[in-house]
């Protein structure tokens, strides 16, 4: 039986789950994608606990930066930087650099200078994430932050296999829905503020239970300031089983998540002063795909993200 969720959703979805293709992929070799780069803590976190990783950056004044930063862990191969922008066809495109905030660079000028903010220019050369994929291997976790590229990101896996964990950012709920339709079936919305709290997480349900969530939500903020912390702001952060929380039904997650879309401040338990990151996790017995139809290879090709 369909998951009720997706209902009133497969035209926003581009492309159709067939259980039937996919097999598990084995992720033996523990290598991490951190795809969107930034400025490399995420990518400093991954090595720290071992991980092979294979960071992709479009910003090149960033790729400079880390080729600096990570010079010890690319002379020993712990870590490659691929200097790519991820699009749906590979090419040379125009990138937008923000010149107040590095994570807000996109490939979409609204984007890069949202909020007024100044930004410039440069051509970037893109790839498709499968063409990667096939050079490096399907990782044991995929972080996905490439904002506004996800959708390409997420239909690259249904040719190459899924990893065993993935996150991206919970900006749109056509996200949750690719990862569904992808084969994942374990699933958390994540509180990006909350890396370094030790605070409890209230629900929105009560008027006590509220009033305890943006007094935590305060300390949160201050600590992550003014703290000397294990996740600096802008990290995404733990990922797999070292992220808060239970595994939940798509249901769950993306209900929560539409409670905080629409503004229902009394319902669900994320908060409205927050950004989360949606995380997936791969069943045992399912993921990579031996094929497509030709009709849903052309649906792949032509499919674009959501505005």
């Amino acid at each position: 039986m369909q998951s009720p969720v997706f209902r009133d959703s497969r035209k926003a979805v581009p492309f159709v789950h067939r259980p039937e293709v996919l097999q598990q992929s084995k992720s033996v070799c523990r290598t991490v994608f951190d795809v969107g780069m930034n400025n490399g803590d995420d990518s400093a976190y991954y090595l720290s606990k071992g991980f092979t990783v294979v960071a992709v950056e479009a910003n090149p004044i960033l790729v400079q930066r880390a080729h600096t930063r990570f010079q010890a862990e690319i002379a020993s191969r712990q870590m490659v930087i691929e200097p790519l922008g991820i699009r749906n066809h590979p090419g040379r495109l125009p990138f937008w650099i923000n010149e107040e905030r590095d994570v807000f660079s996109s490939f979409d000028r609204t984007r890069a200078s949202r909020g007024g903010m100044s930004c410039h220019s440069v051509d970037v050369d893109c790839v498709t994430l499968d063409t990667l994929l096939k050079k490096h291997g399907v990782p044991y976790y995929l972080k996905l932050d490439v904002e506004g590229a996800e959708p390409y990101c997420l239909t690259s896996l249904q040719s190459m296999g899924l990893p065993e964990y993935i996150s991206v950012e919970a900006e749109s709920l056509e996200y949750l829905l690719l990862l569904w339709q992808l084969g994942y079936r374990q699933f958390k919305i994540v509180d990006q503020m909350r890396h370094n709290s030790r605070l409890p997480d209230f629900t929105n349900e009560r008027v006590f239970s509220r009033l305890a969530k943006r007094m935590c939500g305060y300390a949160d903020r201050l600590k992550n300031r003014a703290g000397r912390v294990a996740f600096p702001r802008g990290c995404s952060g733990p990922f797999g089983e070292d992220t808060s929380g239970g595994w939940q039904a798509v249901e769950e997650v993306a209900y929560n998540w539409l409670h905080l879309h629409f503004g229902r401040r009394n319902r669900g338990s994320l908060s409205p002063d927050s950004w989360y990151d949606f995380h997936a996790k791969a069943a045992p017995t399912s993921i990579a795909s031996t094929g497509l139809t030709a009709r849903n290879r052309s649906r792949l090709r032509e499919s674009r993200p959501c505005a």
